[in-house]
């Protein structure tokens, strides 16, 4: 196919790399499965969610591209076609993670109870997360940037790894590699002004929005203090890091992966900071954070 002939490996790459394996795959195999496929564009691409059972028909494909891969391995270097990707929904269920892995190379871990939209195309990786939170490491291409669309603003990266979660009144980025550029329209005025855009770097976070008030809405972009980024992603490994964060906040993010379901049995301890590290599913573990326990009340899903 190229100066790296993939031979007998032909049908063991493909396959991995249609069954959502490709980062298992030495980074030279990688890009030849990813070129010669998107030169197929006839054939339908596999979807980005990973799937649980790797269907029959897919090893036939897999087998049946590495043997066209093996005999016209250079029709793509003459022949290029365009990347065809289609939008696609994933989402994810209480308790439940999800690694989605794209033929670019780039990956996306969802958070339970999290949904993105992915759209991509020949200029832009853009992916629209609707809710929750996802992990998003980006393989490098200046020539389609990757894009991360809220409701709150976007994140704009090239070949980095960042996390953003969406709440109701804003979204928050925190970068784990590399830089990011955050950026949002001026509320009331689309396409009228420059856009609000800020800079984050590695072990940065920013918090973006629009906030209403009674003069009207106003967007922004808030810097919070540097953080610890391996803790910030410590959710893609099974624990729940909380610096700070309101116990009316903690409770949200315990309960999506919690079999019993935590209450906020005051009201008054709502705004009660919380510091320190659970396992996911442990609701009891966050009385053990709190002065008054009694705060919390656990309860079961099944009433």
């Amino acid at each position: 196919m190229s100066e790296r002939n993939l031979g007998k490996r032909a049908s063991a790459v493909f396959e991995a790399f249609l069954d959502g394996r490709d980062g298992d795959l030495h980074p030279a195999d990688r890009a030849e499965a990813s070129a010669f496929w998107n030169w197929l564009g006839e054939f339908e691409r596999p979807g980005a969610a990973p799937v649980r059972q790797r269907p029959a028909w897919l090893g036939r494909v897999a087998a049946g591209i590495a043997a066209l891969a093996v005999v016209g391995g250079t029709l793509w270097l003459s022949h290029p076609r365009p990347v065809r990707e289609t939008v696609q929904s994933v989402a994810t269920g209480h308790a439940e993670r999800r690694r989605i892995a794209f033929s670019d190379g780039s990956v996306v871990t969802l958070a339970a109870d999290s949904r993105v939209d992915v759209a991509y195309a020949p200029r832009e990786r853009r992916l629209r997360l609707m809710a929750g939170e996802a992990l998003f490491k980006v393989a490098h291409d200046k020539s389609r940037p990757f894009v991360v669309e809220t409701r709150h603003g976007e994140v704009v990266a090239v070949g980095t790894m960042f996390d953003v979660s969406v709440g109701r009144r804003e979204a928050k980025v925190t970068v784990v590699e590399g830089v990011v550029r955050v950026a949002l329209s001026e509320p009331g005025r689309p396409g009228t002004s420059e856009p609000i855009e800020k800079l984050a770097r590695k072990g940065e976070r920013l918090s973006f929005g629009i906030a209403k008030g009674t003069g009207g809405d106003t967007g922004f972009i808030r810097q919070a203090a540097d953080i610890d980024a391996d803790s910030a992603v410590a959710w893609t490994r099974g624990r729940l890091v909380f610096r700070g964060e309101p116990l009316s906040e903690v409770i949200e993010e315990v309960n999506r992966y919690a079999k019993d379901r935590l209450v906020l049995a005051d009201p008054r301890a709502g705004s009660v900071r919380v510091y320190g590290v659970v396992n996911q599913g442990d609701t009891a573990a966050i009385r053990d954070l709190i002065a008054n326990p009694g705060a919390v009340a656990i309860e079961s899903r099944q009433r």
